[in-house]
């Protein structure tokens, strides 16, 4: 169970990173919400210091750390960047949210389809 909640981590890492340029290329509306509430979650927890939900459960469901498989091991070094110190890593996290967040106003949201609008007033 370990390496289902470490590949949920990992994908979860992958949505915030590519789908930073995968929501200004595209500029779906939706995606592009989710995607920053998503990183608004991940560093509400940074700012709180409060452990990421899915690092409790892999903790949980090993017990230890992850001294097992390939896999296991090298998807645990990359999301947790071993290699940068905790200050490093949430530096990063602020200038990437504010680089996103920011995109808001260089990028704007697509205005809703004219389908949204009229299902929108007709209620």
């Amino acid at each position: 169970m370990a390496v289902f909640y470490l590949i949920l981590h990992a994908a979860v890492l992958l949505f915030v990173v590519v789908g930073f340029p995968v929501a200004l290329i595209t500029n779906h509306r939706a995606f592009r919400l989710i995607h920053a509430g998503v990183l608004a979650f991940i560093t509400l927890l940074m700012i709180l210091q409060i452990p990421c939900p899915l690092t409790v459960l892999e903790e949980a469901s090993t017990g230890e750390s992850y001294e097992g498989s390939f896999l296991a091991t090298w998807l645990n070094r990359i999301i947790y960047m071993e290699w940068f110190t905790p200050r490093a890593v949430f530096i990063a996290d602020m200038v990437f949210a504010a680089l996103v967040f920011s995109s808001f106003g260089w990028r704007p949201l697509k205005r809703k389809s004219p389908v949204e609008d009229k299902v929108t007033s007709e209620q």
